[in-house]
């Protein structure tokens, strides 16, 4: 079964099953489209290309990859509430994740999150709940929440978790870390959000922080990699350094070419452009491997005490 399928194309191949053809506008999808042009599996109406129907191959085809999935995806959508339009963005593996998500409904609220790291353990990338908003709000309803407990409204830009007794001071690329207050307390060092581009406010600093050892964690991709360049270019004016925290073992790699990811690799140059010098042979290995392979690491999906460890910056 294809995973990329949406309720669009789930409702139109539900349609061919009981009518033998549908109007649904859904050629456009590389699956439908690979069933009518490659497989033979469904056909389009010699007198009028627009409706699509089902061929002598389709009953079968449909009961064993789609039926139940449908009937079951269906029922439970109805049953929480959740209205099951052709419009919906949801596809049948995001449905499959509702439903695993209901079943630990109780499991899930009584341990609070925040939405990067719910999205990153439930739908494999940290950004995924926050630009899909159907599915955003199908959670939202089947936990009976408005908002993930941890995803408190900041406004402030200077984000900070303070530490009594810090050890080290950990910069980071995302809030992620940050709404999770407990991990400064338990490993005592001081998060700092320096996220994006928006690396000016280093210069606050004061002289206390920069006594402390300083660390950047951040997404193993091209645009992390040159904010890290920046962030140790603007420390060195204040004769201070700053190391790259490697990630934990074992890390997860994306293809830079996911969707809502738009930093990817340059090819043409060496180390993609960045400064040779200011990484070890350890980093280097594991940034030319990424960039070999098209891949990225996102920081949300790292465990940063366990980073933090084998980075020598905590006992275990």
């Amino acid at each position: 079964m294809n995973k990329n399928i949406t309720w669009k194309e789930l409702k139109a191949l539900d349609d061919l099953y009981q009518n033998k053809r549908t109007r649904a506008i859904i050629q456009g999808h590389p699956y439908i489209n690979h069933l009518i042009h490659e497989r033979g599996i469904l056909d389009l109406k010699p007198d009028n290309i627009k409706v699509i129907v089902s061929t002598d191959r389709f009953d079968t085809f449909y009961e064993k990859e789609f039926k139940k999935p449908f009937e079951e995806a269906k029922k439970f959508l109805l049953e929480n509430d959740i209205k099951s339009t052709a419009k919906k963005a949801f596809t049948i593996e995001d449905v499959k994740t509702l439903m695993f998500i209901a079943e630990n409904k109780v499991e899930l609220k009584n341990n609070p999150t925040n939405i990067e790291d719910f999205s990153n353990e439930f739908f494999d990338t940290s950004k995924y709940l926050k630009n899909r908003t159907s599915v955003r709000k199908a959670v939202f309803k089947i936990l009976d929440i408005s908002q993930f407990p941890l995803d408190k409204k900041e406004n402030q830009w200077r984000l900070v978790v303070d530490s009594t007794h810090p050890k080290a001071v950990i910069m980071c690329e995302n809030k992620s870390f940050l709404k999770q207050p407990w991990i400064a307390k338990e490993t005592q060092t001081k998060l700092w959000y320096v996220g994006g581009n928006n690396i000016a406010i280093i210069d606050d600093i004061d002289e206390n922080d920069l006594s402390k050892p300083i660390y950047y964690s951040c997404d193993w991709d091209l645009a992390g990699l040159q904010i890290y360049s920046r962030i140790k270019a603007k420390l060195k004016e204040r004769n201070k350094d700053i190391q790259l925290l490697y990630p934990n073992e074992p890390h997860k790699r994306i293809s830079t070419y996911i969707d809502y990811h738009y930093s990817h690799w340059n090819l043409t140059k060496k180390l993609s452009g960045l400064e040779l010098e200011i990484f070890s042979k350890k980093e280097l290995l594991l940034i030319n491997n990424l960039i070999q392979n098209e891949e990225w690491i996102e920081e949300e999906s790292l465990d940063l005490i366990e980073t933090l460890e084998i980075n020598s910056i905590i006992s275990k």
